[in-house]
């Protein structure tokens, strides 16, 4: 039987190229992966050996705007002697309808004072509201004793403070200032309620004291960049107590007046109603009633009501300022920055200063600079029983030469870089001031003190400090007095 022959499938010579054609293969495998590793690791050590290239650095944001603003007063000129009236010829009155001002006073305050402030800083608000702790009419505005609603929780409460205020609607003129200073306390946030029953529908509050000058062309210019709609609290607010979560809180300051948005109003004097829309809590001014009695100051426990209502206070300074007219110490933190408001104004200046400014062009905003030409500065002669150095003012060494006399001390000034002003004490002290500050008299004892200025140093320092444009400044509690 004949066997089945076998085939072969192959021939030899094929199979011959297909195993060298493998052995290529995998060594041709083995060095890329060989090279594969190597290159990783070597881009591994490149990227761990060489260093970093540093991050670009970007210049700090600035600290203000320059805001191009116009102003809402009208062309105006007097044609004859100047007169009370002529301060309100060019007042936009047709923004009254959307800023509300508030003046507090008190029974106890000084008649001339209250006079100063109804001649200018409000003489041309047709809308102002008077806030006081006993009702009477002051040129012609209604005063309103924003204190009475608080009367009876008073008496529940047993504060000792309202006995002053039940002295005064008795008649009692011999209420002494002490007395009415702490009684203003508890007048902060009724005359906010006040404000908002008067003129619901205002954008803006604004709330100063008979002290208080400011500046209303350039509070216009501001107001008008921001939206009344967020809560805004606008002014020049100091450090406060700590909290126990180490937060601060802040004094809303009153003297150099502040300004509170609609809505920060409406969140801060907001009540919890019920069903059938009953309050069912008591106003902001009767909860907070015992914190200001434990308190020294209502802008204090004001600041504390805004942080409870998450409103943060948030500073202008220094376009809104504690500094008197006469305490600015003039300098690159008071120059090109539109000033706002003053407190602690003298009689003469609230009025002298709303003659100024009226006749003044209003194509720009009042800057601190423009405020030196109002006090003369740069031009002024010595004055005897004059201080300008108890602010920021620095005593020579003893072994200068400056405290020799009154001609040494101004020698020295004249011919020192750190000095613009300076006070010569008869008891054989010089103190040199480094901004320029006008000061005020002080007689203590009379002709001890004589205040000087190194008037070509102001003017080569005015020359070359011209401002380019208005420094409008952001909100900061950083940046304050």
């Amino acid at each position: 039987m004949m066997s089945t022959p076998t085939f072969q499938t192959t021939k030899p010579l094929t199979r011959l190229f297909s195993a060298t054609k493998f052995k290529l293969l995998a060594v041709f495998l083995a060095l890329a992966t060989t090279l594969l590793f190597a290159s990783y690791g070597w881009k591994k050590s490149l990227n761990h050996d060489l260093p970093s290239l540093p991050a670009e650095k970007k210049e700090p944001e600035p600290d203000f705007w320059n805001w191009q603003t116009i102003t809402h007063f009208q062309k105006y000129k007097s044609k004859g002697p100047f007169t009370a009236d002529d301060l309100c010829a060019d007042f936009p009155s047709n923004i009254l309808e959307r800023v509300q001002v508030v003046l507090k006073t008190g029974a106890t305050e000084s008649a001339d004072r209250i006079d100063a402030s109804m001649d200018s800083v409000t003489h041309c608000i047709s809308n102002l509201l008077v806030v006081s702790d006993r009702a009477t009419e002051l040129h012609g505005h209604r005063v309103h004793d924003v204190l009475a609603d608080l009367a009876p929780l008073a008496d529940k409460l047993n504060l000792t403070d309202f006995k002053t205020y039940k002295a005064l609607q008795n008649g009692d003129k011999n209420i002494g200032g002490q007395d009415g200073w702490r009684l203003d306390r508890y007048k902060f946030l009724p005359m906010i309620e006040r404000a908002k029953e008067a003129n619901p529908t205002a954008e803006w509050f604004v709330f100063i004291e008979t002290d208080t000058y400011l500046f209303w062309d350039n509070l216009f210019r501001l107001l008008d960049q921001y939206d009344p709609t967020v809560p805004l609290y606008f002014g020049s607010p100091s450090p406060g107590f700590w909290l126990e979560n180490e937060q601060r809180v802040w004094f809303a300051y009153g003297g150099s007046g502040f300004v509170l948005s609609r809505a920060a109003v409406e969140n801060l004097t907001e009540r919890r109603t019920g069903e059938f829309g009953e309050y069912l809590e008591p106003s902001v001014s009767e909860r907070y009633m015992e914190v200001v009695d434990r308190d020294c100051c209502g802008d204090s426990v004001l600041g504390f009501a805004l942080y409870q209502k998450g409103i943060n206070i948030s500073g202008l300074w220094p376009m809104f300022n504690a500094h008197s007219l006469h305490g600015i110490p003039f300098d690159a933190k008071h120059w090109c920055q539109p000033v706002i408001s003053l407190h602690k104004s003298l009689l003469p200046d609230m009025t002298g200063l709303a003659k100024w400014e009226s006749k003044r062009d209003r194509t720009y905003p009042i800057l601190y600079s423009d405020l030196t030409d109002y006090l003369q500065l740069g031009t002024l002669p010595d004055k005897v029983d004059w201080d300008n150095g108890d602010f920021g003012g620095h005593v020579e060494p003893p072994e200068s030469a400056a405290h020799g006399s009154l001609s040494a001390c101004r020698q020295a000034c004249e011919e020192s870089d750190s000095c613009l002003s300076f006070t010569w004490s008869s008891s054989g002290q010089c103190i040199f001031v480094r901004s320029i500050r006008l000061g005020a008299g002080k007689k203590v004892p009379p002709n001890e003190l004589t205040a000087g200025w190194d008037n070509s140093g102001i003017q080569r320092w005015r020359e070359s400090n011209t401002c380019e444009a208005p420094m409008w400044m952001k909100p900061s509690i950083k940046r304050i007095f």
